[in-house]
């Protein structure tokens, strides 16, 4: 249980992550801010690669839990850079 727990979450902070740094890097990049694009271009690439591990591990194991919660926090990282603005 502790396990499953520890995936939800981890894979929730890195989705609504991953979603939320693309956004704020698109802003930064029209703005031709390189050294900020940079730094969340590797913000982007560490939650890709977390989320991508469970979410595709979950899925390949129909761990169906998990999968829905990775496609929710990509929509709600959607709805906090619309909210949260840096």
């Amino acid at each position: 249980m502790a396990e499953l727990t520890i995936q939800i979450l981890a894979v929730s902070i890195s989705q609504m992550a991953l979603v939320f740094f693309k956004h704020v890097n698109i802003r930064v990049i029209v703005k031709e801010q390189i050294v900020k694009s940079m730094f969340y271009t590797s913000l982007i690439q560490g939650s890709w690669l977390i989320s991508s591990a469970i979410g595709i591990n979950a899925f390949l194991n129909n761990n169906w839990l998990i999968v829905f919660v990775y496609i929710i926090s990509g929509v709600v990282g959607t709805y906090l850079n619309f909210k949260i603005k840096v």
